[in-house]
């Protein structure tokens, strides 16, 4: 039988002594190995729980927070999120969970002299060396923050998508209904501009003028409810609503201005979760380098079997002790796969950063630039256009100013509302973006 073997005539103390020195003499080889690569003595197991970001509400109780709850809520992307946190949370317990020790039968020398031989039972146990179980925790551990970050970046992800989709619907019914208001003003110059023909008054030039300036904003009309019909379904899928229900939803004002003081206190893309995701996955990498390092030492095999020996009627106590040595595989491929790991990782991590710097100054100049024409537009523009048109249609009413130039003052007053919605709407959009800070819209 291979390993250290005796035929002891008593079949009691040395059994009991065996069981009691076994687990020592291995834990005492197992603890020299670990002085000689042991980590740094400051590996801790607790990691610090993910931040939960939650997006500011700049209307509490707001149509659009209460869709955003909505969806944070139901959202199979978030549910796909939470689960692989919990696949993660799964691989890292089990990382960390020592061999099973085995258990059976075994027989020697069975027919020598014509005898059974040698038969009883034997116990192995793998002793794991270098503390790696706690380094593969950490491992673990990190990976599982990385998860926690990318479910909070999907929670971003989500609140930008219905935010944007939002305000991308409330544009939409206001330009239905101002291109409404504006067939109507023009069918009535249809019916001022004939009644002008039956008197003879104008000729048949200003009639078909008039009646292709009505067409033509009818077509934008019936476009601008094709768009409205899709936003709507586009948010319904989004929020998992149906389109009834999303029709039946109130249109919020347009939000706030936001000052170069709240502008700078929203400056929190450092804090973004990508970051974070990348920062976690550093740190899992680093973990990942020192227990590749700790693989040139091999953990150790240990056997122990206690057997009846039919020739002597003795109890028979077989140990045996083993591990590999590192003579023709120290490794070098894993430490060296390891370490490339680490740099790709601190590599992804200035990329992220770069790319949230980028996106961070296209969302605040898009921001500012659309501010400016919300300002230029309601401050100066629309009250201009109003004006004119209102003096265009009096004049026009008196006979003072011919139908084509109506036409241009009511085209005029149009494209003005049309570009303060405009505004409006990609105020609202950089403004989401902002506040989510700057992720990308990818569920």
């Amino acid at each position: 039988m291979d390993g250290l073997s005796a035929a002891p005539r008593s079949r009691d103390w040395r059994w009991v002594l065996a069981g009691l020195l076994l687990p020592g003499m291995l834990q005492a080889g197992s603890a020299g190995m670990a002085r000689a690569q042991a980590p740094a003595a400051d590996m801790v197991w607790q990691i610090e729980p993910p931040v939960e970001w939650v997006v500011p509400e700049a209307q509490p109780h707001s149509e659009a927070d209460r869709l955003v709850e909505l969806a944070l809520a139901q959202h199979p992307a978030l549910a796909a999120a939470e689960a692989e946190i919990g696949r993660e949370a799964g691989q890292r317990f089990q990382s960390t969970r020592k061999p099973n020790p085995s258990a059976g039968y075994v027989a020697s020398e069975v027919g020598n002299e014509g005898r059974g031989g040698q038969q009883g039972l034997y116990l192995s146990q793998e002793w794991v060396t270098q503390d790696r179980l706690a380094l593969a925790g950490q491992i673990g551990a990190w990976r599982q923050r990385a998860a926690a970050e990318r479910l909070n970046q999907a929670r971003l992800r989500l609140t930008a998508r219905v935010l944007t989709q939002y305000w991308a619907l409330a544009a939409a019914r206001h330009r239905v209904a101002l291109l409404g208001e504006l067939e109507e003003l023009l069918q009535d110059g249809v019916r001022v501009n004939q009644s002008l023909l039956e008197a003879a008054e104008v000729g048949r030039g200003p009639v078909l003028q008039a009646q292709l300036e009505k067409n033509q904003v009818s077509v934008a009309k019936r476009q601008a409810e094709a768009e409205l019909n899709a936003n709507t379904a586009a948010l319904a899928a989004t929020v998992g609503l149906s389109i009834a229900d999303v029709q039946a939803i109130a249109t919020d004002p347009w939000p706030a201005v936001l000052s170069p003081e709240e502008l700078c206190a929203i400056e929190q893309w450092a804090a973004s979760p990508e970051l974070a995701e990348a920062q976690a996955q550093i740190e899992a990498a680093r973990w990942n380098l020192r227990l590749a390092q700790t693989q040139i030492i091999s953990n150790i095999d240990s056997y122990a079997s206690v057997q009846h020996d039919a020739a002597t009627n003795d109890v028979v106590v077989g140990l045996q002790i083993g591990m590999a040595l590192p003579v023709n595989d120290r490794k070098s491929g894993l430490i060296r796969a390891a370490h490339a790991e680490l740099a790709q990782s601190e590599a992804e991590y200035a990329r992220r950063y770069r790319d949230l710097q980028t996106r961070w100054a296209d969302a605040v100049g898009q921001y500012r630039s659309a501010v400016e024409m919300v300002t230029a537009v309601e401050q100066d523009l629309l009250s201009l256009a109003e004006e004119r048109l209102s003096v265009a249609r009096r004049s026009h009413q008196q006979g003072e100013l011919d139908y084509l130039e109506l036409l241009t003052a009511q085209r005029s007053f149009l494209a003005v509302r049309q570009s303060a919605l405009d505004a409006r709407q990609a105020a609202a959009a950089a403004a989401v973006r902002l506040h989510t800070l700057v992720v990308n819209d990818s569920l």
